[in-house]
């Protein structure tokens, strides 16, 4: 059971966060031992005057006890300003030194969310148009364990019409909705995997009446990788159009086949490259 040692804890290391000079370092005393974060191109934490993680930016973003046992729980980031970080766990076991679990490795920039049970704590990435989900599980005894890869589940009760509802944000989430997914599939084929992980960066959509239009881009590619989804509402079909890398702008179906407007939105995100 987690008790409200963490709680008051809690409130040891806010104030000994906001009392130091600069805004990322981090000192306090926990669990009887000394727990510092410091530096300046990159950051150290320091147990009991011991350095162990280093890396671009470290946190501490939860106090819990699990199992019995305190513990922190942090992240570490190092991809820049458009990773999330990588969580890592200190537990403080009663007569022994310190351990530390993590970072994770294998989260490659996602978000990683936590639920502290317990006896344990599971980290989980939700899966996506482009990639599995992950779970990682924590106990004290065993520290950090990955589960069995999560495939991304659409919704069969989903289609074209739900998007009368326009709740549809990024475009990757059309690939949610049982219908859209299966059509978008019917219609790549082959290209439908490459197709997936770019719809799946950074990107955007809007609706234009009642058609759905999205963009997105690789991550760390935009402007070079691309791709754009136009969904017809009324005649029920999905117009796909990516750009690969130093290759030329691909289309489905063929360009004789789109409508005006699908044509037009076409016209306006293709213009970066013309």
């Amino acid at each position: 059971m987690r008790s409200s040692l963490g709680n008051s804890l809690a409130l040891i290391v806010i104030l000994s966060f906001t009392a130091t000079s600069t805004a990322d370092d981090f000192n306090a005393i926990l669990f009887g031992h000394s727990v510092e974060i410091y530096g300046n191109t990159e950051e150290s934490m320091h147990l009991d005057g011991k350095s162990t993680i280093t890396d671009g930016r470290l946190t501490i973003d939860e106090i819990a006890t699990v199992g019995g046992i305190p513990t922190l729980i942090g992240n570490s980031f190092s991809g820049g300003a458009s990773c999330e970080g990588s969580p890592f766990v200190v537990s403080f076991p009663t007569n022994n030194n310190p351990r530390i679990d993590g970072p994770i490795e294998g989260t490659d920039c996602a978000l990683v969310t936590r639920k502290v049970g317990d006896t344990g704590i599971t980290f989980s990435i939700a899966p996506s148009a482009g990639k599995v989900g992950k779970v990682w599980v924590w106990t004290p005894s065993g520290g950090i364990t990955e589960g069995p890869s999560v495939e991304m589940q659409p919704d069969m009760s989903k289609g074209f019409a739900t998007l009368r509802e326009r709740t549809i944000k990024h475009p990757s989430e059309l690939f949610s909705y049982g219908e859209l997914s299966r059509a978008i599939s019917d219609l790549l084929g082959t290209d439908l995997k490459a197709y997936r992980e770019t719809l799946d960066g950074t990107g955007s959509g809007k609706f234009v009446g009642d058609d759905y239009v999205g963009t997105a881009c690789t991550p760390h590619m935009c402007g070079l990788q691309e791709g754009m989804v136009f969904v017809s509402a009324k005649e029920h079909r999905i117009y796909a159009a990516w750009k690969p890398d130093q290759k030329k702008i691909e289309v489905r179906p063929p360009l004789h086949d789109w409508p005006e407007r699908a044509r037009a939105e076409l016209a306006a995100w293709a213009k970066k490259w013309m």
